[in-house]
């Protein structure tokens, strides 16, 4: 396992949820990496023009058996994600595209308790945690590119204000013959070990905090249950 080190072990993360999704995560115990390319983002894995011209020749010169597409694109079927912002603070974009109702919870751990659950990851590939760095793919910057996977820690610059961090699963297999095709990894993860605290959206109906406290408690579950400050009064 590799975790970046621009990441502390008390640095928190923060993940916003709709209900079901929430609901969901305290049924399961467990954390659901997507396959990278069932994510929106079309520049999810892309590669720069200097890159992609590399593998491009290496085809033209016989040099590799596949074309800069074919490669593309197991790849991206072969690295699974799971997102994360790093952060003390709300992000009010974030409980507005994540959260989608007003109704809805930031769930917040930290890298050294995601760094305990990926450790007891004991499925296939090589597993790390990322922070994401912001690029503009079209000015053809330099990125690191070994192992392949680490496209998967450059999006583009519209999505700065995310300030993500990443759970990147790589189970590319270059020869294409063992990449999995799944549409998502589960891993598990203890959860009253791994919550540092539930976070409850600022614009939240007025009995919506009981109810979450209600929900967690069901679960077993003893950390925190906290508005967010942005529901604070100002002075």
């Amino acid at each position: 396992m590799i975790i970046d080190e621009k990441l502390k072990d008390g640095d928190v993360l923060r993940r916003y949820l709709d209900m079901p999704r929430f609901i969901s995560f305290l049924k399961t115990s467990s954390l659901y990496l997507c396959r990278s390319d069932l994510f929106s983002d079309k520049f999810e894995g892309s590669f720069t023009f200097s890159v992609k011209e590399a593998i491009s020749n290496a085809y033209r010169k016989n040099q590799i058996e596949y074309t800069y597409e074919k490669f593309k694109k197991e790849l991206r079927e072969g690295v699974f994600i799971n997102c994360w912002s790093l952060g003390m603070d709300d992000n009010m974009a974030l409980w507005k595209l994540y959260g989608k109702t007003d109704d809805c919870v930031a769930i917040t751990t930290t890298v050294a308790k995601l760094r305990a659950a990926l450790d007891k990851f004991g499925g296939l590939g090589r597993i790390s945690l990322k922070k994401v760095e912001y690029i503009r793919h079209w000015k053809d910057p330099k990125i690191e590119v070994k192992p392949y996977s680490n496209v998967f820690k450059y999006k583009t610059v519209g999505y700065a204000f995310e300030n993500e961090v990443r759970i990147i699963l790589d189970r590319f297999d270059q020869t294409f013959e063992a990449t999995s095709k799944d549409e998502g990894v589960i891993l598990p993860i203890n959860l009253r070990a791994f919550l540092r605290s539930v976070v409850v959206s600022p614009e939240c109906s007025s009995w919506f905090k009981a109810v979450v406290e209600d929900i967690v408690d069901k679960y077993g579950v003893t950390c925190p249950i906290r508005n967010s400050s942005m529901s604070k009064q100002p002075i």
